[in-house]
C-alpha cells in the first residue's frame, strides 16, 4: 500500500489531581501523676499526615470521651476517667505549640493549619496534666478523635 498524503491532529490529554490525605495519631502516655507535686506533668505525642503537595488542611482534636461540663469544640475541657461506679476524673490539656501554649481544639480557628508538601509530616501534640488535682490512685484514660479537614 502506498500513501499519497498525511494529516495530523493533536490529542489533548488531561487530568485533575485531587487533594488526598491520610492521618495517624500516636498514643499520648503521661508518666505517673503525683497529686502532691508542685509542677504540671507534661508529655508529647505525634500526629503524622500525608497530603497532596500544595494542599491546605487543618488538623483538629475533639473534646474527648470524658469532656467536662462547659466544654466546647473551641475551648475543650478534657478529662481522663478512672472507670467504675466510683470513677474519678483527671483533667488534662492538649496544645498545638507548647505545653501551656495554644489550646488545640475542634474548630478551624483552634486547629493546626498545615500546608502539605506531599511527604509524611509529623506534628507534635503537647499534653499537660495540671498540678495538685485531688484524685485517688488508679489508671485514667480518655480517647480523642483527631480529624484532618481538607
Amino acid at each position: 500500500i502506498s500513501y499519497a498524503a498525511t494529516a495530523t491532529g493533536t490529542m489533548t490529554v488531561s487530568t485533575t489531581v485531587a487533594m488526598s490525605c491520610t492521618i495517624s495519631a500516636g498514643a499520648m502516655t503521661f508518666a505517673s501523676y503525683d497529686p502532691t507535686a508542685t509542677v504540671d506533668l507534661d508529655t508529647t505525642a505525634t500526629i503524622t499526615s500525608t497530603c497532596t503537595a500544595g494542599g491546605a488542611a487543618v488538623i483538629t482534636m475533639g473534646q474527648g470521651d470524658r469532656s467536662r461540663s462547659g466544654s466546647t469544640d473551641a475551648t475543650p475541657l478534657r478529662a481522663m476517667y478512672s472507670g467504675g461506679d466510683d470513677g474519678e476524673y483527671l483533667l488534662y490539656e492538649l496544645y498545638s505549640d507548647s505545653a501551656g501554649g495554644t489550646a488545640w481544639g475542634n474548630t478551624s480557628a483552634t486547629g493546626k493549619a498545615i500546608t502539605a508538601d506531599g511527604t509524611a509530616q509529623d506534628f507534635t501534640v503537647h499534653g499537660r496534666i495540671p498540678k495538685t488535682q485531688t484524685v485517688t490512685e488508679g489508671t485514667y484514660n480518655d480517647s480523642v478523635v483527631v480529624t484532618l479537614n481538607y
